[in-house]
């Protein structure tokens, strides 16, 4: 019954969509990507900064890219290296940030897990918890995901062919 009732909104906005975009939306606007240019050398570039898409969807960075153009971040007080405050793949989740994410898991009406195989614990156990305490739960993956067994609705697309219709539209009402 969930998948049914995204189908209609889906097919709904599908018009509405396709009257204001073109068919590969991009999140950068096409202009500002065409626009790209040397500053220092007054030559324009072919946009792809040595970056080829693979199968997978990761991205391949020519080495180039890294002996000559790549510079790490250094902290100015203290000359370390700069990270975003973000949990990459491997790290650990701070704990008071994983006990915040258990409990909005156990008080949710709605799960949503987009773009995440959910093979690492600490994701796989919010998803778990929220289907556990009653909560609707979706996947919105391309490829097979830890909760495919037990999550009901799973949405087999690209993020971002998905998730623009779906902000471009605005609130959701079903």
């Amino acid at each position: 019954m969930q998948e049914h009732l995204f189908q209609v909104f889906y097919s709904s906005t599908e018009a509405a969509f396709s009257a204001h975009h073109t068919p590969r939306t991009q999140w950068t606007h096409q202009g500002w990507a065409e626009g790209v240019e040397s500053l220092d050398y007054d030559s324009r570039s072919d946009k792809s900064f040595g970056m080829k898409q693979r199968p997978d969807g990761d991205i391949e960075i020519d080495e180039k890219f890294w002996e000559e153009d790549f510079v790490i971040p250094v902290c100015p007080k203290c000359n370390g290296l700069l990270k975003p405050n973000v949990v990459f793949f491997g790290d650990s989740v701070p704990k008071g940030r994983a006990d915040s994410a258990m409990l909005a898991a156990k008080e949710c009406d709605a799960f949503v897990a987009l773009g995440s195989s959910l093979m690492t614990m600490s994701a796989f156990r919010l998803i778990r918890t929220a289907y556990e305490v009653g909560a609707a739960t979706a996947i919105v993956n391309i490829g097979e995901t830890r909760a495919d067994d037990f999550v009901p609705l799973k949405i087999k697309t690209r993020l971002g062919e998905i998730l623009p219709r779906l902000l471009d539209v605005g609130s959701i009402v079903f």
